[in-house]
């Protein structure tokens, strides 16, 4: 019944449109990180080019080129922002409607007019949005390997892995998020307050928390290689020893980690970024089945 579930949802998003719309929002950042890259790319390289001229005129010894410094995936570094703040809003709705839909649109009752297991339900709902949510990913990860191969070279076997692990950690960023809007609805019982509470979640997740942990601006949460200013106040160093469970922090220094864009560290370090946001997920997904046995599915609520 999984499986029955899980396709019954993918038909509904497709007929919603809402499927391919968050594969072309997901793909279409890459897109855009790739184009600023190659932006990047291309301005440096001109400057090194005319400096390489002045320099060589002068008779004097040229300096290495800049992009032979720098990590192959640093032209993707803003990737890991639009994953932090757009692609979590595109997973809060695609969580949220994963359930909203089958409550107001009376398929809740017909599905439960049969003998199936809630936990097969929630299950079946979780493949869905994964499947989903995972397919943009993977668009993502193909424009990310295109935009690398046209900027500079097709990247090494390294990279490639490096790539996908960012981008199968990002997948599991997306569906913690995808939760949050499930287990927002489900505990509120009401759509548009499910789906305020949700954003209000993701608010403070992205740019209050970090704030509050790291003395960050919001603005300098929007910096993929922003590190936190120094803990020179009473208060943030206070509020540091809660830093390990900000979520969003945690996800982009363990991208950067990932994609060794960032200073390296001992990979348990980096274990240790990814756990917090692999238990939030785990305990929302059972928080979600649980909510899912309790909640009454034979009255529909269309607010």
């Amino acid at each position: 019944m999984i499986g029955v579930i899980a396709r019954q949802q993918l038909l509904a998003c497709r007929r919603q449109n809402l499927a391919p719309v968050t594969v072309v929002v997901l793909g279409g950042f890459a897109v855009l990180a790739g184009i600023l890259g190659w932006a990047s790319h291309h301005t440096i390289i001109g400057i090194y080019d005319e400096s390489v001229k002045l320099v060589t005129d002068r008779g004097q010894t040229a300096p290495p080129n800049p992009f032979l410094l720098k990590p192959t995936l640093s032209m993707l570094s803003n990737e890991m922002i639009y994953i932090t703040v757009i692609g979590a809003l595109v997973a809060i709705v695609v969580g949220h409607l994963a359930i909203a839909s089958d409550a107001t649109n009376g398929i809740g009752r017909l599905v439960f007019s049969r003998p199936i297991r809630r936990r097969d339900y929630t299950f079946g709902k979780l493949a869905a949005t994964g499947t989903i949510l995972g397919a943009g990913v993977a668009v993502s990860y193909l424009v990310s390997v295109a935009a690398l191969t046209v900027v500079d070279r097709f990247p090494t076997g390294g990279d490639l892995v490096r790539l996908a692990g960012f981008y199968l950690f990002a997948w599991l960023y997306l569906m913690l998020f995808a939760v949050i809007g499930a287990v927002a609805l489900l505990l509120l019982r009401r759509r548009s307050l499910g789906l305020l509470a949700a954003i209000g979640v993701w608010l403070t997740l992205t740019f209050a928390l970090p704030q509050f942990t790291s003395g960050l601006r919001p603005s300098q949460s929007l910096n993929p290689i922003v590190d936190p200013v120094p803990i020179n106040q009473t208060l943030f160093r206070i509020t540091s020893h809660v830093r390990p469970y900000s979520i969003a922090e945690q996800f982009k220094e363990a991208a950067g980690r990932i994609l060794a864009t960032a200073t390296p560290e001992p990979a348990a370090d980096t274990w240790l970024r990814i756990a917090p946001i692999v238990v939030a997920f785990a305990l929302l997904a059972a928080l979600t089945w649980n909510l899912i046995t309790r909640h009454d599915y034979s009255r529909s609520n269309p607010e």
